[in-house]
Parts: structure tokens; C-alpha cells; sequence
């Protein structure tokens, strides 16, 4: 690609794609934004709120599928998906711990995100990655370098610092 500086020369310019191997979470909202209030305090406790927890792999576009699984690969991206119905409109904060075979927290995300509308639906990943040098020794065994990684894991999500729920999925090679 070719631009101009501010000397008005040519220069190259380049793009660079940033490739997330751990976890990220993206806010969807099924309809265009609205005005909210900023009020959290019942957030999480309010009576009319619900929720559905589940784990999924991606589509061809990268995005979650719909259909809820609890047995994953070594080599797959695994889903956590929160699905808010009702939920006080306005600025939130999600935190996703995701806690290995062992009971250590593994990875942890805490992003912004706004409900405008009756239904978001959040998400986050996880991406397992071989220990270093294990890649060459994956022909013979296919958990090489994931040993650690394989067994039943726990995603807890928080909203607003409160305990919303845990589920669980199982890594298998």
C-alpha cells in the first residue's frame, strides 16, 4: 500500500494483523444502541435478569456456534458464552477465570462492555498452547507438550466483580 508523508513523498506503508492466542471477549448486541443509564447496583441480583452459560467451538467465521459442548481436542478454540437476557441497560464489566486440571487460574480477562437492548450475548476463548519444543514430538503423541492442559476445566464469569456462574468442559487429546 502507498502513501504520502507529510512531505509529500511516497512511502510504503504496511498493515499488520495482530494474532490473540489466549483469550478475548467480544460484546454482540442484536440491535442498533440506545441511550442507557450507568446504574450497576442490580446488575447481577436483578429479578427479571437471566442468563445461559455454555461452551462452543467457532464457526467458519470465528464466532461461536450455538451448540453447547463439554468435551474439547488439545487443538481447539474453546468458547465460553454468556447469553444476558434483561440485563440492567448500561456500562458493565465481565471477568472471565478460566482455572486448569490442577485448580490453578490459567488465564484471566476482565473487559467493558454496555447492554443496550433485552439480549447480549458475550464471549470469550481459550487457546492451548504446546510447551515449547513439543511441537516435534506430536506426530508420536498428540497431547506432546499438553499434558498439563488435559482433564476438566472451570470457566467462572463475574460481572461487575460479582460471581454470575461457573461451568465446566473437558480437554481431551
Amino acid at each position: 500500500m502507498r502513501g504520502m508523508n507529510k512531505n509529500g513523498i511516497k512511502v510504503k506503508q504496511s498493515s499488520t494483523i495482530l494474532k490473540v492466542t489466549t483469550l478475548f471477549v467480544v460484546a454482540f448486541l442484536f440491535a442498533p444502541f440506545s441511550s442507557a443509564s450507568n446504574d450497576k447496583s442490580d446488575s447481577v441480583n436483578n429479578s427479571e435478569a437471566s442468563h445461559k452459560l455454555y461452551f462452543a467451538l467457532p464457526d467458519k467465521h470465528a464466532f461461536p456456534q450455538q451448540e453447547a459442548k463439554t468435551e474439547f481436542d488439545c487443538s481447539d478454540k474453546i468458547y465460553s458464552v454468556i447469553e444476558l437476557t434483561n440485563f440492567k441497560h448500561g456500562r458493565h464489566a465481565i471477568t472471565i477465570v478460566w482455572t486448569d486440571p490442577s485448580g490453578t487460574d490459567r488465564e484471566r480477562t476482565e473487559y467493558p462492555f454496555s447492554v443496550f437492548e433485552k439480549e447480549t450475548r458475550l464471549w470469550g476463548w481459550l487457546e492451548l498452547s504446546r510447551a515449547r519444543g513439543a511441537g516435534m514430538l506430536q506426530w508420536l503423541n498428540p497431547a506432546a507438550g499438553l499434558e498439563e492442559f488435559i482433564g476438566p476445566w472451570v470457566a467462572t464469569i463475574y460481572i461487575d466483580g460479582k460471581k454470575l456462574e461457573s461451568g465446566s468442559f473437558e480437554v481431551l487429546c
